[in-house]
């Protein structure tokens, strides 16, 4: 399998009762999985400083549709997002295959204002980058310069294990979140990256939530000036899909050089990447598997308003080895 078919292509989950893990003692035991049936990834959300701005630069860089408009009318208790009140502007927008692939939920805070800086490296830990697939990876770089995004090189090309050869870029929205492109289709959502304190334990805690490995492999360079790092990079990076399966991907990167760097708490309300949402059919049974594992959430489940002509949605938030924040939102009933 090709890392450009690995990620370019949707992946159904395998259903596996256990996992392999190590305890403080560095023995081997096994824990039974308790795994989120049915999840998928739906959408990412992006903190932005300029709603507009950031709006043309996801519709008019990398080419996605703004599907619906998420803009309540009132202020809301905020507790979801460990926030004492919410109210935001948002746009959702989808690729080429709609609400069935994945989304960017594209905000501007309200209440409170937006905060803060994406992360500055690679190597901070928490969530890293976004892949995208795109059908032309030259006239996508010049479409992201048009529209207030900066490009960090020259496209660079990734070896496959056939000796087929993939071209990739790494560049920035309007408020410095990373972006990897990845040219061969699209355009679409193709992976959400975390950068990881404990590769091992991130990996295990993943495949606890039901998570399927798709692939793992090292990455390694002389020079990470693509990267925007200076010197050698040395990193392993682990494919993952959603238990439901479904377009988007997980990488976990794990560092070695540079070594990573622990990232602050990121309220709700920073800019770049907070939360990524998964759909589940059954929220109940969702949070029951996760009390099960010992995963706490940031609150109890909350129903909340997402605006005109749209219907109450009803979610709940939970945080990462590394303090990457995972939602999971109960599937809407069909109107």
């Amino acid at each position: 399998m090709t890392l450009s078919s690995m990620i370019g292509g949707t992946l159904r989950a395998a259903h596996v009762t256990h996992v392999r893990m190590r305890d403080a003692r560095g023995s081997t035991s096994y824990v039974v999985r308790m795994p989120l049936d049915g999840a998928r990834v739906f959408h990412v959300n992006v903190n932005c400083s300029d709603l507009d701005r950031s709006r043309a630069f996801y519709a008019g860089g990398l080419g996605l549709d703004a599907s619906a408009r998420t803009t309540p009318d009132q202020v809301q208790s905020g507790e979801a997002f460990g926030l004492t009140e919410a109210r935001w502007d948002a746009w959702i927008l989808c690729g080429e295959r709609g609400f069935d692939g994945g989304a960017i939920d594209l905000l501007e805070w309200k209440v409170p204002r937006p905060a803060g800086t994406p992360p500055a490296r690679l190597y901070e830990c928490g969530f890293q980058r976004i892949g995208f697939m795109v059908p032309d990876l030259d006239a996508a770089l010049g479409n992201v310069t048009a529209n207030h995004g900066q490009a960090w090189s020259e496209p660079f090309a990734h070896a496959n294990d056939d000796g087929s050869m993939i071209r990739l870029a790494l560049v920035s929205d309007p408020d410095g979140t990373a972006i990897e492109l990845i040219e061969g289709g699209g355009p679409r959502l193709s992976f959400v990256g975390i950068t990881c304190t404990d590769f091992e334990q991130s990996l295990a805690f993943y495949r606890t939530l039901g998570f399927r490995l798709v692939a793992r492999f090292p990455s390694n360079n002389d020079d990470g000036a693509h990267l925007r790092i200076d010197g050698p990079v040395a990193m392993e990076e682990a494919i993952l899909s959603a238990p439901g399966g479904g377009d988007v991907l997980l990488m976990l990167v794990g560092f070695a050089t540079p070594s990573p760097t622990a990232s602050p708490p990121r309220p709700a309300n920073t800019l770049g990447m907070w939360r990524t949402a998964m759909l589940v059919p059954d929220l109940d049974a969702a949070t029951a598997v996760l009390d099960a594992a010992g995963i706490e959430t940031i609150s109890p489940s909350v129903s909340m308003a997402m605006g005109p002509g749209l219907p109450t949605l009803r979610f709940v938030c939970f945080k990462g080895p590394d303090g990457e924040v995972l939602e999971l939102i109960e599937q809407p009933a069909a109107v």
